[in-house]
């Protein structure tokens, strides 16, 4: 995907759980999606289809 997301919310937090799981680990980075109210289809989209993230999305 190469749009930008429309809600800058769940972008910030969708990178920063991107980040902690990179960084840290990938249950970090759930929880950091999760509490941010981010849905679970699409947290799992993120981590299982990486390949369906957008460019802007952060990268180690």
């Amino acid at each position: 995907m190469n749009e930008k997301r429309q809600n800058l919310r769940f972008d910030e937090l969708i990178n920063k759980g991107l980040a902690a799981a990179l960084l840290t680990d990938v249950s970090a980075g759930i929880k950091i999606m999760s509490e941010g109210g981010i849905p679970p289809l699409v947290i799992s989209r993120v981590f299982l289809a990486p390949h369906l993230r957008r460019t802007t999305d952060w990268k180690h």
